[in-house]
């Protein structure tokens, strides 16, 4: 089967998260037929990650992918599940993110004989949610893991001016963490606002607040970034909003952390309190937490570019393309998981593509064949 027609197949399966169990299956199956060893590990109900090894030797190299999709978003000019070829690019949902990614690591576990250096390929579940796949994996299996050189991934590494290439190697990623602001008035008759404090009043002045905070700079990572995800407040009656609530998102650059972040929003919301800008009166001082979700937040994380792994994946990538782009990542990904706890090299390297959580998601087909290419080099490498 050729990488094309892999794509093809993997496009026709809809996996938008949470909803991954079909193509699972499929590429369990897929290895199975091809003699890997495959594993499931259970996430959730009808969720499970994949690990499957092949090969010998005492150390490895992983390849990571994951599984889901976002929904579909906007007005697709194509059938979104089917994937079709236009102008040197393919058109379909995940074909970018990352399904032309799953298709190479497919097409080049067909080449991987049982005396072959190791190959292990881990496939999870919930990277464009939460990454509760990457999460559990990295948990229960770090043992499994603990004869791993590095973990190649074959996602874009999306940054402000690139998204993906055969020679793009991205060597970090930003992390990311929510907080959440409880802000409180004083509720008096909406007839006498003045006797009381409005809550979303009171909201918007920390909201003002937070866009004139100083983001932080990386020389590697850039800019940090910072923006109001939620603010809701309201009244049952003719009465001032007694309460209000303001959700923050931000990304983090090295050396910045939650804990760090937190203390910034907590003296920016004491000087708004010195300024005069947010009203004693009101009930309650306001509050400010990080946001509780079921996994925990993502950490900022580079991978040096003087290891061996690097400099040989880049040598690689010349010898093809001639001339490498060392890029970070501007978002979040899988990749901010295995980093932090597996504490091994990762380095991701995927297609050229576009249009990603949107309409009309492409991924070049001269850079899918290149892709491929390298990383077949790259499988047959032991570092």
């Amino acid at each position: 089967m050729n990488l094309e027609k892999i794509l093809s197949q993997l496009v026709a399966i809809p996996s938008i998260f949470p909803q991954e169990r079909k193509i699972g299956e499929w590429i369990e199956g897929f290895l199975l037929a091809n003699d890997w060893r495959v594993r499931r590990q259970i996430v959730s109900k009808n969720r499970f990650n994949l690990l499957a090894e092949k090969g010998r030797g005492l150390s490895s190299l992983a390849f990571y992918g994951h599984l889901d999709t976002v929904p579909v978003y906007g007005r697709w000019k194509t059938d979104p599940f089917k994937l079709t070829f236009k102008n040197d690019r393919f058109y379909g949902l995940g074909s970018a993110d990352m399904k032309a990614g799953l298709a190479v690591l497919l097409w080049n576990s067909l080449r991987v004989k049982k005396t072959d250096p190791k190959i292990k390929l881990l496939f999870g579940v919930d990277e464009e949610n939460i990454s509760l796949g990457a999460h559990c994996l990295t948990k229960k299996y770090k043992k499994y893991l603990t004869d791993v050189a590095a973990v190649f991934v074959p996602e874009p590494g999306m940054s402000k001016n690139i998204s993906g290439g055969a020679n793009v190697l991205t060597l970090g990623r930003r992390g990311r963490v929510v907080y959440k602001i409880k802000v409180y008035g004083k509720s008096v008759h909406g007839a006498d606002p003045q006797k009381g404090v409005n809550a979303i009043s009171q909201a918007c002045q920390i909201v003002w607040g937070i866009e004139k905070m100083k983001l932080v700079t990386h020389k590697r990572l850039g800019q940090s970034s910072i923006f109001v995800r939620l603010i809701y407040g309201e009244t049952k009656s003719l009465s001032l909003p007694q309460e209000a609530v303001i959700e923050v998102d931000k990304h983090l650059v090295v050396p910045e952390t939650e804990t760090s972040v937190l203390k910034d929003l907590r003296l920016m919301i004491k000087r708004l309190y010195q300024q005069g800008k947010l009203d004693f009166r009101a009930d309650k001082k306001v509050e400010i937490r990080v946001k509780k979700r079921t996994t925990s937040y993502l950490h900022p994380y580079i991978t040096d570019r003087r290891l061996k792994v690097v400099k040989e994946t880049e040598e690689i990538i010349k010898e093809y393309l001639g001339k490498v782009k060392i890029n970070y990542g501007l978002s979040v990904a899988d990749e901010n998981v295995l980093a932090k706890v597996l504490k091994k090299p990762v380095i991701t390297l995927g297609p050229q593509g576009g249009n990603e959580h949107s309409a009309n998601e492409w991924v070049l087909k001269k850079s899918l064949s290149e892709l491929g290419k390298i990383y077949q080099a790259i499988f047959k490498k032991s570092f």
